[in-house]
Order: C-alpha cells, then structure tokens, then sequence
C-alpha cells in the first residue's frame, strides 16, 4: 500500500473559502481604514495651514 509522503491533514475546501473570505475582509478593511487615516491627516494639514494663515492676518502688529 502506497503511503502519503506529507504530515499535512486534508481540510476541507468550505474550511478554507471560509478562512481566505475572512482573510480578504480583514485586508480590505485595513485598506479602507489606511486611506480614512490618510485622508484625515490631509485634511488636519490643510486647517492647521488655514489656521495659521488665518491668525498671521489677525495678529495685530507692533509699531516700534
């Protein structure tokens, strides 16, 4: 009788469509979630820009 020549088990292939799905929704998610990230830290350079800009023109200036 011929024996198998690997230590690995069969699982079964609704097992692993179940693990990669999971898998790829994870991923995605973190994709999803670096591009909000992203897109917040833009949109704090453009108000802290806007800011700054906005309180140079508010500072009154002293007369020496």
């Amino acid at each position: 009788m011929l024996e198998p020549r690997t230590h690995f088990e069969q699982i079964p292939l609704e097992t692993v469509r179940k693990i990669v799905e999971e898998q790829i929704q994870r991923e995605t998610a973190a994709e999803q979630d670096q591009g909000t990230k992203e897109r917040t830290l833009q949109e704090d350079l453009l108000w802290a820009r806007e800011r700054s800009m906005n309180s140079s023109r508010t500072i009154p200036r002293l007369e020496v």
